[in-house]
């Protein structure tokens, strides 16, 4: 009998612990390849979150308002500033960016690869507009908010900025006026209450979210169970 036959024959039928162990690992490794993308997720959240913070004492995420026609604007963050209300677009891209003020189409690079997106000051510029219908006499300001994956060799505008620089903003402490606390509850409220007619207002922010699909965690669980009890009924026998 070879070498191998030998310790094959010692792992599967003189020490079916072992086998169990060895079966163990390999599912919980499984397991956990399975649930990091929700794991990445969450902690990117949170990292989000924090930087959103260092500009303002108060946030909401994920707002959808009325657009004034009709319709509706989404946004990823509101933000209570000092003396103004921030509007946050998220972009959580990577790579190269190419950005200007004035330009239709800016250019993100991937390797080899470009690819086209519209210029996302013109859409912020058209969502003040929307807010300030809705609370007027407010200074309502916007910001792009790229990942930090992503440089601009060739500069940004001022109302670009990335999460780092975000991070390093000073903390809001200081009061705010009765008039900007008066209009921030008056979208906090519109945006509780408001529900968009668009057709794909329920995707908007979803391919944003965590992805929560523990459907194949649930299932390598209970086989993991399953066999470690099987296993464990086995070696009684043996």
């Amino acid at each position: 009998m070879s070498f191998f036959e030998q310790v094959s024959n010692s792992l599967y039928l003189d020490k079916p612990v072992t086998v169990t162990i060895l079966v163990t690992f390999v599912l919980l490794i499984i397991i956990f390849i399975s649930v990091m993308p929700a794991i990445r997720g969450y902690l990117d959240e949170r990292k989000i979150n924090k930087a959103i913070q260092k500009i303002g004492s108060q946030y909401l995420k994920q707002v959808i308002l009325p657009d004034g026609l009709g319709g509706s604007i989404f946004l990823d963050y509101i933000v209570l500033a000092q003396n103004s209300i921030i509007l946050v677009i998220l972009k959580k891209f990577r790579g190269t960016i190419f950005c200007a003020d004035n330009i239709e189409q800016w250019t993100q690079l991937l390797g080899n690869r470009s690819y086209k997106f519209p210029n996302t000051l013109q859409q912020l510029d058209s969502d003040i507009s929307s807010i300030n219908a809705i609370v007027k006499d407010i200074d309502i300001r916007g910001l792009v908010v790229f990942s930090n994956d992503c440089e601009f060799p060739k500069g940004k505008p001022e109302q670009v900025k990335s999460l780092n620089e975000l991070e390093f903003s000073g903390i809001d402490t200081q009061l705010h006026s009765e008039k900007l606390l008066n209009a921030w509850y008056t979208l906090k409220n519109l945006s509780n209450n408001h529900s968009s007619t668009q057709s794909f207002a329920g995707d908007y922010f979803k391919v944003k979210n965590i992805k929560k699909n523990y459907i194949i965690v649930i299932v390598l669980v209970s086989a993991l169970m399953i066999w470690l009890s099987w296993r464990m009924n086995f070696a009684s026998y043996l």
